[in-house]
């Protein structure tokens, strides 16, 4: 996490693509209400999608961000 931080990335964005790895969809919905964003990329130019432990969860992000739109 903290190599992400040095990256001057954004909290809110470092937990999403954490809660994306670990498969965590409660906690996915309550960051991209905060206003988290799945495009942000790491130091290895992955994104929370890129993170994602499963299709599952793509699609739980993916569905948020037509909501929204």
């Amino acid at each position: 996490m903290e190599a992400l931080l040095n990256l001057n990335i954004h909290p809110v964005d470092i937990l999403l693509m954490l809660a994306a790895t670990e498969g965590d969809k409660p906690k996915i919905e309550e960051l991209l209400r905060a206003g988290a964003s799945y495009t942000v990329k790491d130091a290895d130019g992955r994104t929370a999608l890129d993170r994602a432990n499963s299709e599952e969860i793509c699609d739980l992000i993916l569905g948020y961000s037509t909501q929204k739109a």
